[in-house]
């Protein structure tokens, strides 16, 4: 009986160090690739302004901070989609799809819910700018640059704003966190809350870098996407509900630019 006892402990213990082991392997995985992700948005307008200047390409116009900007940040999430991608590809066994979890979403109901929540959270949010000037000014210093001004630059530079927030920052987040690591967690035995808190607490600090005060605005998002996409079973819900909310945000900018 007693032998029985320790043999169980001993695999509970065994089985705890290999969770470890692979969480701090994935933990080490996720850093490499968001630092690549770095140099990746970096490289993008560094290529550009070196072309102009060593090659002669002065039909490229030289672009602006806010161009440049963009460029950055475009860079930077189009490496980490493909970092989703790669690694989604590996822990797929080949199948790209398997490894960051996309597969048809159940419980569609609970997804628009999630839509719902966080249109009211929007609009929520609106309202208490709106009314408190102190929550206005706090919104404007944690609020990034992409989101500033969205009338100026120009049409170009409005349509890659309108793409870069709507489309390509919500599929290469969503792939990334809630897909390649959600599901790379799941495997390795975490339990639902663990996957969550440790998803999402890379995509917060991810996006409070330049401006920790960010996270207080992004934790209800992240903790609705986390919410969609355990409910979905897939990270195509959570997906839908990030990019639901990126276009309310866009709309807002939009109208108050036009106001």
């Amino acid at each position: 009986m007693a032998g029985t006892w320790i043999e169980a402990k001993f695999r509970l213990i065994r089985f705890r160090m290999i969770r470890r082991r692979e969480s701090l392997l994935l933990a080490l995985v996720m850093l490499i690739w968001i630092a690549i992700a770095v140099l990746g948005g970096v490289a993008v307008p560094g290529i550009l302004l070196t072309s102009r200047r060593d090659f002669g390409f002065t039909l490229i116009p030289a672009p602006s901070d806010q161009a440049q900007f963009l460029l950055i940040t475009c860079g930077f999430q189009a490496t980490l989609l493909l970092g989703a991608w790669w690694q989604g590809r590996r822990l797929g066994e080949g199948d790209w799809r398997a490894g960051p979890g996309v597969r048809p979403v159940q419980k569609k109901a609970r997804v628009i819910l999630a839509c719902v929540i966080m249109f009211g959270w929007l609009l929520t949010m609106i309202m208490l700018t709106a009314i408190f000037p102190a929550i206005r000014e706090f919104a404007k210093s944690v609020t990034p640059d992409i989101l500033m001004g969205a009338a100026g630059g120009g049409p170009a530079i409005y349509i890659a704003r309108i793409l870069l927030l709507v489309i390509l920052a919500p599929l290469a987040e969503e792939l990334f966190f809630r897909g390649w690591i959600w599901e790379a967690l799941r495997r390795s035995g975490h339990g639902t809350l663990s996957v969550i808190c440790l998803s999402v607490t890379p995509w917060l600090l991810l996006h409070g870098i330049d401006s920790p005060g960010r996270i207080l605005f992004l934790l209800p998002a992240g903790i609705v996407y986390s919410a969609a996409r355990h409910t979905g079973g897939s990270v195509l819900a959570s997906l839908v509900v990030h990019i639901f909310n990126n276009l309310g945000v866009v709309a807002v900018q939009i109208i108050s630019a036009m106001g």
